[in-house]
Formats: structure tokens, sequence, C-alpha cells
């Protein structure tokens, strides 16, 4: 029985240091029927000449070379011209073990799935690995409880947009923001909601390199603090407007947590009051939402006292904190 086509889309862009070893892992998985997609976003390094030279050694690979014009556009290229039946996409300096899209794709076509997911290992210095989780367990969602695991273990890898297989027809009018960071938080529960069944498995099938000079690794940016509370915006308005009440609330608390985190950043470097406004405002922007809902008595308080005196908010988060850490250790022994 013929395998079917899957596309693999590696956007590239100054991993010279890198790509080989990706490249590598992907020429020599089990599965064979392969489209692999390297787009060369304009990198100033050497990684468009390997590109070429892989190509030569692998016809199965197409090679684009473009201006850079960031990771999503990257992939949306990818995402244009591929014919496969399902798509996977990787970061050119991570790399996956042999077996990776053989598992995938058969949690797909042995539980019917529009989308598998597997666990993956953080490398740190090329050689430190970490999350290896030697117990496999083989989980199955519908789309909801895809979406609320956002808010459990396996939260980041629902969120990213690799250590996944998808089935191509879930792509059709959906593509990555352009000129964003964290843009998997755009796109990626979009796709889940959209799927009627998703695989997870708990094996580690998914080298995900954890680099000091990559767009999250250079550690905090505003502007990518600002593009993640937008991302987070749109989803509780697409989760409200469709009326999943609990993902609504817990996005919203997510929401409204992650500007805390920014202010108290800004506080201890002195931020701009520019920034403390706009982060004030969008604050005050949920107290509908917040107060007339059934959330905890303890966040209402929390929320109210950040909005009107948002200059005791450092002392005020150490209180919450230390509070939600010991709520959270009761629990456990319970």
């Amino acid at each position: 029985m013929n395998e079917p086509l899957i596309s693999i889309i590696i956007p590239i862009y100054n991993v010279e240091a890198y790509l080989r070893r990706c490249l590598n892992s992907i020429i020599h998985q089990t599965y064979s029927n392969l489209e692999i997609i390297l787009v060369d976003d304009g990198s100033p390094d050497k990684c468009g000449d390997i590109c070429d030279e892989y190509s030569i050694l692998d016809n199965r690979i197409k090679v684009i070379h473009k201006d850079n014009e960031g990771l999503s556009q990257a992939r949306n290229v990818g995402l244009d011209i591929a014919i496969g039946e399902y798509i996977g996409l990787i970061d050119s300096d991570d790399w996956v073990k042999t077996n990776y899209i053989q598992e995938l794709y058969n949690l797909i076509k042995d539980y019917n799935a529009d989308i598998s997911i597997c666990n993956f290992i953080k490398v740190y210095n090329d050689n430190e690995v970490v999350n290896i989780n030697k117990n496999v367990e083989v989980k199955k969602y519908t789309n909801i409880q895809a979406l609320e695991q956002y808010f459990n273990e396996y939260s980041l890898q629902m969120i990213v947009a690799h250590c996944k297989l998808y089935r191509a027809w879930l792509f059709k009018d959906i593509r990555y923001p352009l000129r964003k960071v964290h843009e998997d938080e755009y796109t990626t529960y979009k796709l889940l909601y959209r799927a009627n069944k998703i695989m997870f498995t708990t094996a580690c099938l998914y080298y995900y390199f954890q680099r000091s000079d990559s767009i999250i690794g250079t550690g905090f940016n505003l502007k990518g603090r600002y593009n993640y509370l937008e991302a987070i915006e749109e989803r509780f308005s697409f989760y409200k407007k469709m009326g999943f009440e609990l993902l609504w609330k817990n996005t919203i608390k997510n929401y409204f947590e992650e500007i805390v985190y920014i202010y108290i950043y800004l506080i201890q470097c002195k931020g701009h009051k520019a920034d403390f406004t706009i982060l004030l405002k969008k604050a005050k922007s949920l107290q509908n939402e917040i107060l007339n809902n059934n959330f905890k008595l303890k966040f209402k308080i929390y929320y109210l006292m950040f909005t009107k005196i948002p200059k005791i908010t450092l002392k005020l988060h150490k209180v919450y904190m230390k509070t939600y850490t010991l709520y959270s250790a009761k629990n456990k022994k319970l």
C-alpha cells in the first residue's frame, strides 16, 4: 500500500551551525514519502548554499530562496506550495528522531485523527537534555479538550507549531501572522479547533533546541510581549464568540496575569510611563468580564487592587503568588 505524501516545511534563517543536523534528521526518516520544502528566508550566512547542496543529494528536497520577511512568511510560502496530504513544520535549529514522522502518521491513521502531536525534549548547549518522559502514554482529545490543555501540563506542546503532523486541509485560509513574535499563539488554536480529533503521545520524538540567541531565547522583549497579549486577546474574543465559557475565562485570567508580569518587569527596569498607561488600560478593559463572572474572590480582589492602586503591584503580586503556591501545594496533598 502506497504511503501518502507528507510535506515537511522548514523556514531557515541564520542557522548555519545547526542546519545540517536538522536536515540529516529529516532525510533519514523511516517514513520516506516526503516533500521537504526548505525556505531560505534571505539568510545572510551560508544556509542558502547548504540548502542547494542538500537538494542535489536528495530529490525530495525543494528549495525556495526569498528576501527576508520573517518566520511566519517563510512558513506561509511553504504552505502555499506544499502538495502533501499532510503537513509538518520543523524549525531549522531543531532536529527529530528517525521515527518522528512515522509515529505521528501512525497516530493519525490508526485513530482517524486530524492532528497528531508528540512530546519534545528540550536541549541546551547541544548536549544537555531535559523533559524526557520514559512512560509513554497516548491521549485522545476532541478539539475543545485539546484547547483545554493550554492550561495543563503539556500546554507548550499544544501551542507550538512544531512537533505536530496536520492534515493539509486544516490550513485552508489559515496562515501565520506577519512580523509577529509568538506567531503560533495566533494560529495553533484555530487549527486545533478546526480538527475533529487530536492524538497526543508523551513520547519525546522532537529535539527542541534552546538557543540563547533565538527570538525567544534573547530574554524579555517588550514588542514580543505585546504581540503575546494581542494573540491572547484574539483567542479569548474567539472563545467568547463561540460560547466556550471555561476556555474564555481561563484565557482572560491568563491575559490579565501576563499584563501584571509585564508591568512588574517594567517597574524593576524603570520602564516608560507610556507603557504603564497602556497596560493599565488593557487591564481596566477587562472589568466587566472579571467582576461580573464567577472568578474566585481572591482573583477579583487582586484585579481590583492592581487597577485601583498599581503602585503596590510588586508587593501585591508577591502576596498573591505566595498564597497561590500554598493553595496549590495543599491541593496536591489532598
